[in-house]
């Protein structure tokens, strides 16, 4: 199986139908189709089950799916290392980025990076926890950010750490003016996260046997304020999100006692594995991550 079958197999999967894969890689969808007639020759099983509106991977196929990006990650760095060695920065960088750091680390980091090396096609996925440690172990991204909590067994380098803190409307009392005690948010009514959005906000729920009574179960950060603000219950999240411009009128910030926090910064499979695109960019976030503290 050559790199280009695998990466007209990536295409496939990703877009879901031969004409659509054609027309992104400038060949005939009867060249796609015959690519794939072929692997799955020289497979000996189906790698995707065709219908009248497009295919999807068989389980077959899903298995052979993490080799497949891998074969082309490999590719990706090796051709960066020789463009490197050239004096010329050129490839493609994928990254996975959670909500709060989508909205406040992002913008600071990649139009400069861009800048600076102006080859490197810089491809961002946003998505939960969950959704980022399953990216970066099956090939889809190469660098991820995560909360130390969230990385278990990757390889994880902490830049930042993040106070949690309450948010409550604007008419909430709490005992002492400023902050608010754990004991005070139980039966309270509660806007929640899912728990694969934000485990550090759960972690904190069962660390101190909060059972809250949540009616709104949210997944980006500025909902969650949206639906504070509108008197839909208390809320607890990053500091982060609120230091970086984010609306929140109508609510106040307490501090939480016992206090809670969390470590974020980025992770990959192996530092050592790292093409030199992201070396550099960590390299950049280290930098950017530095000016927070």
């Amino acid at each position: 199986m050559t790199l280009t079958d695998c990466q007209i197999l990536v295409m496939v999967a990703q877009l879901g139908t031969f004409a659509a894969a054609a027309e992104q890689m400038h060949l005939t969808p009867s060249a796609i189709s015959h690519a794939v007639s072929g692997m799955e020759a020289e497979c000996g099983f189906p790698l995707f089950t065709r219908t009248k509106s497009g295919v999807t991977m068989t389980a077959a196929g899903e298995s052979l799916f993490p080799s497949i990006r891998q074969m082309l990650a490999s590719s990706e760095q090796m051709e960066q290392s020789i463009a490197q060695i050239n004096g010329m920065h050129k490839g493609v960088l994928r990254l996975g980025v959670f909500n709060s750091a989508c909205v406040t680390w992002i913008p600071h980091l990649v139009p400069p990076f861009q800048q600076e090396f102006p080859g490197i096609d810089v491809q961002i996925y946003q998505g939960s926890y969950a959704d980022i440690v399953a990216w970066l172990k099956n090939g889809a991204v190469e660098l991820g950010f995560l909360s130390n909590s969230s990385a278990k067994d990757l390889d994880f380098e902490p830049l930042y750490e993040d106070p949690l803190v309450c948010i409550a409307p604007d008419s909430y009392r709490p005992r002492r003016p400023g902050c608010v005690h754990a004991e005070e948010l139980k039966g309270r009514p509660f806007v929640s996260q899912q728990a694969d959005v934000d485990a550090d906000i759960q972690s904190y729920f069962k660390k101190n046997d909060l059972h809250v009574n949540s009616r709104c179960y949210i997944v980006d950060d500025q909902s969650m304020i949206a639906m504070v603000a509108c008197g839909q219950g208390l809320a607890i999240m990053p500091e982060l999100m609120l230091k970086n411009g984010a609306a929140r009128s109508g609510c106040q910030v307490l501090r939480l006692e016992p206090a809670a926090r969390r470590s974020i910064g980025v992770a990959c499979l192996s530092q050592s594995g790292m093409s030199p695109a992201a070396r550099r960019f960590v390299e950049h976030t280290r930098r950017f991550a530095a000016t927070l503290k």
